[in-house]
């Protein structure tokens, strides 16, 4: 059965991209429009994507050891997918602080970690894109 489902990592680690990149382009339509639903959307829409993130970490690990891969660029892949898995955790409880305290300053720090995360899932992902079409790692033959 879970033979099936493999090679899990890649059917995961689409969410987290997405769901970054939507928060993102909502938070800023927020602004445009002066739509507060619109940033409210993103706000649950970020924090599904950093809930999620440990999981797709969790499986680019496993599919690591499963396939035995190592390789400079799979260096890289690793390091910014947990410097964007721990910064989207991390800053959970910040933002829930914020948000607390100074709701306008809020929006201006959701926004600024928006682009930062953003940022960092595309380096994630540029990475692991030329881990599997320069090098084809995880490619099956």
């Amino acid at each position: 059965m879970i033979e099936q489902l493999l090679p899990i990592h890649p059917k995961l680690v689409h969410f987290p991209i997405a769901l970054f990149t939507t928060a993102l382009i909502l938070d800023i339509l927020s602004r445009v429009f002066r739509r507060e639903d619109l940033h409210k959307a993103a706000v649950v829409i970020y924090v599904a994507g950093a809930l999620f993130t440990p999981a797709v970490v969790w499986a680019g690990l496993w599919e690591q050891q499963r396939l035995n891969l190592h390789h400079p660029v799979l260096e890289q892949h690793k390091l910014y997918g947990f410097i964007t898995m721990w910064s989207s955790l991390a800053s959970l409880p910040m933002l829930w602080f914020l948000k607390r305290t100074s709701f306008k300053f809020f929006r201006t720090a959701f926004t600024c970690l928006l682009l930062c995360m953003a940022i960092l899932v595309t380096a994630t992902g540029y990475f692991g894109g030329r881990m599997v079409y320069e090098y084809g790692a995880g490619v099956q033959n």
